[in-house]
C-alpha cells in the first residue's frame, strides 16, 4: 500500500497515481534523520532531478476514517463539538469535534524511481537508503514498503535518468508493453506542485516533467 498525496493538507486526504517528489524527499529525510521543518530539506529538493516509471499502475482505494479532536481550521480556529472557535482555550470548554476524513490508497502498484544528483549527495543518500536512521514508508506512516528501497544490482548506475527509465529492468509484474515516465524538466510541458518547500501551511512550489513511453528490459529471473 502507498499514498503519495497532492492536496492533503486537510479532511480529504488524496493520492497521486505515482509517487511524488515531495513524497520521495521526506522518505530520503526519514533515511537522514531529518524532523519535518528541517531546511535540508528543501535543499535535497533543490538538488536532485526527479524521475519515476510507473511499471505497475494499481488501482486507488479510499478508507471511511474519523478523526476526534480539537481540529485547527483553514481560517486558524478550532472545531469543537458545537461550532468554531478563535482560540484552542475557549474550544476547549465544548468536547472535541469529530470529523470525517477520507484516505485515500494506492495498492498493488510498482513503480521505479529515479534521481540525480552529485556524487556526494548521491553517496550520502546510498548509505543512508541501506540503513536508514528512522523507519521508511510509502507516502504515509502506514504504508511499508515490502521489499527494499534500494535494490543493489550491476545496472544501478546510468548516465541520465532517462537512461535509467528506459534502460532499468521492469518490475516482474508490470505491466506489458510500453510503460508510462515522467522527468523533471524545466522545459516539459506537464506542471505538477510537489517541489518541497518549507513553510507552516505545507504549501508545496510548482515543477515541470516530461512524459515518456519506454520499453525496459524484463527483469531477470529470481
Amino acid at each position: 500500500m502507498q499514498s503519495w498525496g497532492t492536496r492533503s493538507r486537510w479532511d480529504v486526504r488524496d493520492t497521486g497515481p505515482e509517487p511524488t517528489k515531495s513524497g520521495v524527499i521526506g522518505l530520503l529525510g526519514c533515511a537522514l534523520g531529518l524532523e519535518r521543518g528541517n531546511q535540508r530539506l528543501e535543499s535535497l529538493d533543490c538538488s536532485i532531478r526527479f524521475g519515476v516509471r510507473i511499471d505497475r499502475p494499481g488501482v486507488i482505494s479510499t478508507d471511511y476514517h474519523t478523526v476526534t479532536g480539537y481540529h485547527r481550521t483553514a481560517a486558524g480556529g478550532f472545531k469543537h463539538s458545537g461550532g468554531v472557535a478563535t482560540t484552542l482555550k475557549s474550544a476547549l470548554t465544548h468536547g472535541p469535534a469529530t470529523i470525517v476524513s477520507p484516505r485515500d490508497y494506492l495498492h498493488d502498484a510498482a513503480f521505479m524511481v529515479a534521481l540525480a544528483a552529485d556524487e556526494a549527495v548521491a553517496e550520502e543518500l546510498r548509505l543512508a537508503l541501506r540503513a536508514p536512521r528512522w523507519p521508511l514508508f510509502l507516502g504515509r506512516k502506514s504504508c511499508l514498503p515490502i521489499r527494499p528501497i534500494l535494490e543493489d544490482c550491476p545496472r544501478c548506475a546510468h548516465a541520465s535518468i532517462e537512461d535509467a527509465v528506459k534502460d532499468h529492468p521492469r518490475h516482474p509484474k508490470s505491466a506489458k508493453g510500453l510503460l508510462e515516465a515522467y522527468i523533471e524538466d524545466e522545459t516539459g510541458s506537464f506542471e505538477r506542485q510537489d517541489a518541497m518547500r518549507i513553510n507552516a501551511l505545507r504549501m508545496y512550489d510548482f515543477r515541470n516533467c516530461r512524459r515518456l513511453e519506454v520499453d525496459p528490459p524484463c527483469s531477470c529471473p529470481a
